[in-house]
């Protein structure tokens, strides 16, 4: 039976005034399909089938907090009943998802249906991000989607699509003044003072928060987090204000815990083989230029110009060679620039260019063990050696406290200098 592999499931759908006859068609197709709930905050002009109606619950909502708001109302309703398989959407995810309704059928389902999370979007829009047509990493059965990742102290994004959100720049702005000084970005305060682990510097994103989950991953946090949490959203207007689209971009990272501490060990887990150091060697100029951030430009991951005398050349780490791509372009700044004749003397320049990279990597280290391991404990030993004594509340101080002493006048004073004193004779007891 199709439905044993995905049973026990619930579609969840944030509605405003979108048309939902998309919907209506899907759960009369796809037999898979046990509930669908409808949050509904807007008009009541929404019309199914006889077939769809038997699996829907309609549930009237007042307009605020926007999906986000009723992914937490779901999931704070319905905390101890959970179903195992959950998918949270819009009411039109086809912006965000062109391939939404390929990525809801059954032989497309059971590729993902097993895993603890899965972003089932592509893009914001048509235009934003730029340079994503390339990049097939991510599709199920040729269906488009891409797993996004952000700093989680700017927000913007990493890795191949990588560029400057000027517009979610000023929300992080807006929110800096919220942010108590320990946390030292809004991100981050919004997991802690929740209950939510802290992340590290990166974290996977779900672009606009159309996604698939399991019920134990959101109950690996508790019901009072996501309350606090909702309450938090809400917290500057009624429909989420600026803490709306943090909460966007911190979905993936709340229902998982994934988080990396840098490129280097993102990179590594996404399967990048080669060196982040590339060349380019124009036959016709006779020069090689070095480029950073080889991921970027890469025909595996960003569409590519063709132009007849270029060349792009990668160092595979893994196999120790050189991967060669002929008529091969991209546009980039480059970081150095040499003359090259031939090929062969690009690849030399790559090569030596990697080694140089990878010494002054060794070199920077080798000086911060140094500092670490020499120059800060000698520089500081008196404050790294001190030797601490917490005084219990109940000890005798009353002989010091009765003591002269000419530059000692308040009581206050004397009970600390007792305290010092006391303190000094447990600490040379101890020796």
């Amino acid at each position: 039976m199709e439905g044993n592999l995905i049973e026990n499931n619930t579609i969840v759908v944030a509605r405003f005034k979108e048309d939902l006859e998309w919907l209506n068609k899907l759960i009369e197709s796809e037999l898979w399909i046990e509930r669908v709930v409808i949050f509904n905050k807007g008009p009541e002009n929404i019309s199914f089938s006889k077939k769809a109606l038997k699996k829907i619950d309609i549930i009237r909502k007042e307009n605020i907090g926007r999906e986000g708001g009723t992914y937490l109302d779901y999931i704070i309703e319905n905390y101890e009943v959970l179903p195992d398989k959950i998918w949270f959407i819009q009411g039109d995810p086809f912006d965000h998802s062109p391939d939404f309704v390929n990525l809801m059928k059954y032989d497309v389902v059971r590729y993902y249906v097993d895993k603890e999370f899965q972003t089932l979007t592509w893009r914001y829009n048509d235009v934003i991000p730029p340079n994503i047509d390339s990049d097939h990493r991510f599709y199920i059965q040729n269906n488009r989607i891409i797993q996004y990742y952000i700093d989680s102290n700017t927000q913007q994004t990493v890795e191949t699509h990588e560029f400057h959100d000027f517009a979610h720049d000023e929300k992080v702005n807006a929110l800096k003044y919220k942010t108590p000084i320990p946390y030292g970005n809004y991100l981050h305060y919004m997991c802690g003072s929740n209950g939510f682990p802290q992340p590290s510097n990166i974290i996977p994103y779900c672009w606009s928060a159309i996604f698939y989950v399991r019920g134990n991953s959101i109950r690996r946090n508790s019901k009072k987090s996501y309350e606090k949490l909702l309450k938090m959203l809400l917290s500057t207007n009624d429909q989420g204000g600026n803490e709306g689209f943090v909460l966007e971009r911190l979905w993936q990272y709340i229902l998982t815990h994934e988080t990396y501490s840098d490129l280097v060990s993102l990179k590594r887990s996404l399967g990048w083989k080669y060196h982040d150091l590339c060349a380019f060697w124009n036959s016709s100029l006779m020069y090689v230029a070095i480029y950073d951030k080889s991921y970027q430009k890469h025909p595996s991951r960003r569409k590519s110009e063709e132009r007849y005398d270029s060349t792009m050349i990668y160092y595979d780490e893994e196999e120790q060679n050189f991967e060669i791509m002929k008529t091969v372009y991209y546009e980039s700044t480059p970081i150095s620039m040499f003359p090259s004749l031939n090929i062969e003397s690009a690849k030399n320049v790559l090569k030596f260019q990697i080694d140089f990279h990878s010494k002054k990597l060794d070199i920077m280290r080798g000086v911060e063990n140094l500092v670490s391991n020499n120059l800060i404990p000698t520089l500081f030993w008196t404050f790294q050696n001190k030797r601490k004594v917490r005084i219990s509340e109940n000890v005798n101080v009353h002989k010091y406290e009765k003591e002269e002493n000419d530059n000692v006048k308040s009581y206050d004073d004397k009970i600390e200098l007792a305290l010092d004193k006391r303190g000094a004779e447990i600490m040379t007891s101890k020796k």
